[in-house]
């Protein structure tokens, strides 16, 4: 088959307009695909900003002079996990401790955050650590109470040389004395302390005194008993001599101190009417002496060393020219009694 050539020509046009079309859907095509990646990239572009700007907007609302705290983060396993620049308060209480972050909240928030309250006289001790500090409740309470309380009499041992070792007397009475002592009693966190504040006395005490002798008894007994002789001056006799402490004790129970005992060579005397040397009267019961031995003025007890005669307490108060050392004129009322003593030894004792 055979063609004209304007046919020819068609068929060739038609082609060609195909192509050139075919091309431009093409490049259509690839266009609008550009164009809608780039625009969603725009518009997720353009929303994050404009959250941000919102975000910011928000924070600057709220707090304008609120720094921005976002630093490393403090890990305290059960108690909770907190910034870094915070300070933490961790609380004691009944028990218990838990962490409060203090950031931003006033006393009140906190208080209602520890979750106690203080009663009677309880009380808060902080301690600094290296995150805040701990605060530590103290649970305390304070009361008082009295004890009734005897006091007993101490017994207090006096000496005295004049009694005789081993005798010994109550001389005062003891009573015990009564007190009331007021204690304060402190329980802090369980534990309990008693401090005694106050005592105040009802009676005091009085102790007992108990007199007690040191003295040794060293006489020895004389064996001596008054026989009754128109002699003796007195109706007591010298029954025993301590040496030691310079005693001598009476039939009567009479004890007297002495500084010396004079044995003597005793002459009996009367002269009724005369004077003595210091100026009394002559008496039976005044004796001479010599001064030298026995001072004038002496108050003595004469017996004879074997106690057949006891003249008795005399006073020295005569001399005489006879009278030298140791030797003594006894003074009796009459002659005859003179002559029936005639001379004897005789034990004088100067009294103190």
């Amino acid at each position: 088959m055979f063609y004209t050539v304007e046919k020819f020509n068609n068929k060739r046009t038609g082609s060609h307009i195909r192509q050139v079309l075919y091309v431009g859907i093409a490049v259509a095509a690839v266009a609008l695909i550009i164009l809608g990646v780039s625009y969603s990239a725009f518009a997720v572009q353009n929303n994050d900003m404009l959250k941000t700007r919102s975000a910011m907007a928000a924070n600057l609302d709220a707090d304008q002079s609120a720094p921005i705290h976002i630093v490393e983060e403090i890990n305290l396993g059960n108690q909770g996990v907190f910034p870094a620049d915070h300070i933490l308060a961790t609380v004691h209480v009944d028990g218990e401790v838990f962490t409060v972050d203090t950031f931003g909240k006033s006393d009140e928030t906190l208080l209602e955050m520890y979750g106690f309250t203080l009663e009677n006289q309880d009380y808060t001790k902080r301690v600094e650590n290296e995150f805040g500090y701990d605060l530590y409740v103290n649970r305390m309470t304070v009361s008082t109470t009295t004890d009734n309380v005897t006091v007993p009499y101490d017994t207090i041992r006096v000496e005295d040389k004049t009694m005789m070792a081993g005798e010994e007397v109550v001389t005062t009475e003891g009573q015990d004395g009564f007190q009331v002592d007021t204690y304060e009693v402190r329980t802090l966190n369980g534990e309990t302390s008693t401090e005694l504040v106050s005592t105040d006395v009802i009676r005091e005490k009085i102790d007992q005194v108990i007199t007690y002798g040191t003295k040794v008894d060293h006489s020895k007994p004389t064996g001596f008993k008054n026989n009754g002789s128109h002699l003796n001056l007195t109706s007591v006799t010298v029954t025993s001599v301590d040496e030691v402490n310079k005693t001598f004790t009476l039939s009567n129970g009479e004890e007297h101190s002495y500084s010396k005992v004079v044995n003597c060579k005793a002459y009996a005397y009367s002269e009724p009417g005369g004077i003595t040397a210091i100026g009394t009267p002559t008496r039976q019961g005044a004796i001479a002496v010599d001064p030298r031995v026995i001072p004038l003025g002496s108050r003595v007890f004469v017996i004879t060393d074997d106690g057949s005669v006891v003249y008795g307490f005399a006073v020295a108060q005569d001399t005489g020219g006879d009278i030298k050392g140791n030797t003594v004129d006894l003074h009796y009322n009459s002659n005859d009694t003179c002559r029936a003593f005639g001379v004897r030894r005789a034990n004088i004792y100067v009294l103190d």
